[in-house]
């Protein structure tokens, strides 16, 4: 029993756990930082949405979670830091980051 070999190298196990702890970090990341853009905000505010529970309940997501709001949320960042004129596609996308955080967190 003690000559078995693992079927997976336990080196390799932790460097796996180490990079996904990487990327979920990453995504959650991107997420609040679109969250926090003004834009996000004021969008929020007049719609009666909470960014703050939309913030709080980013810590709660999983990993799939955080990786499909982390795609809408790296392109509306790109957005809104170039300046991009297409304002109701970005607070569209904006939109969606907020409620479906909000829904996913429930």
């Amino acid at each position: 029993m003690a000559q078995q070999r693992h079927i997976v190298d336990p080196v390799a196990m932790r460097q796996a756990v180490a990079d996904q702890a990487s990327k979920d970090q990453q995504n959650r990341d991107v997420v609040l930082r679109v969250l926090r853009q003004k834009q996000m905000q004021d969008v929020a505010s007049r719609l009666g949405l909470s960014v703050t529970r939309a913030e709080n309940a980013v810590s709660t997501l999983g990993s799939a979670e955080l990786a499909s709001l982390a795609i809408p949320a790296r392109l509306a960042e790109k957005d809104l830091a170039g300046g991009n004129q297409k304002i109701i596609i970005s607070t569209t996308t904006l939109l969606l980051i907020i409620i479906i955080v909000i829904l996913v967190a429930r």
